[in-house]
């Protein structure tokens, strides 16, 4: 059986100590498509909507526990709840590039954020590559015309988002 050739900044042998289902095997360790990517934001996306939802009811049993003779519920403005949703993406999204390198999404998903050596990313480039991604979506579009399925944050940030199915983080 020949070896599948690693891209350029993933780490070999990734897999070497984890059991890689046969079936994915083919694509350990290259870069994520776009359909995967755009699931794993879904899934993200719905993790976001969920947090700023809880905060909502967290800040409404506060209000009912302070003053529950004149309790009425909060009306947030949407530029509030939109200004939560993206602060809680960008919070969410870097902190987790750059300590696991993968989001819940992409731990369904099978997928990690690495550097240019297959390593973890700088908490900066996490940082950095948050804000592209919230603020600036559009960049991730870039994959679907590079032929190493990098967005522009990543070839700006030498970040790759590949296949790992390594469940020790």
């Amino acid at each position: 059986m020949a070896a599948v050739q690693q891209p350029d900044g993933v780490r070999p042998g990734a897999a070497a100590h984890v059991t890689v289902p046969p079936a994915v095997r083919s694509v350990q360790g290259h870069r994520a498509g776009i359909v995967t990517r755009m699931l794993a934001s879904s899934v993200d996306a719905a993790v976001a909507v969920l947090a700023v939802s809880l905060g909502y009811a967290g800040t409404v049993a506060f209000y009912f526990i302070v003053n529950p003779r004149s309790f009425s519920f909060p009306d947030p403005s949407f530029a509030l709840l939109i200004g939560c949703f993206l602060g809680f993406l960008v919070c969410y999204f870097g902190l987790a590039w750059a300590t696991t390198g993968r989001t819940y999404g992409a731990r369904l998903l099978g997928l990690r954020v690495v550097n240019s050596q297959g390593g973890r990313v700088r908490p900066g480039i996490s940082l950095a590559r948050a804000l592209m991604c919230v603020f600036v979506p559009i960049v991730l579009f870039w994959a679907l015309v590079n032929r190493e399925n990098r967005s522009a944050a990543d070839v700006l940030l030498r970040t790759s988002v590949v296949y790992d199915w390594d469940s020790s983080t």
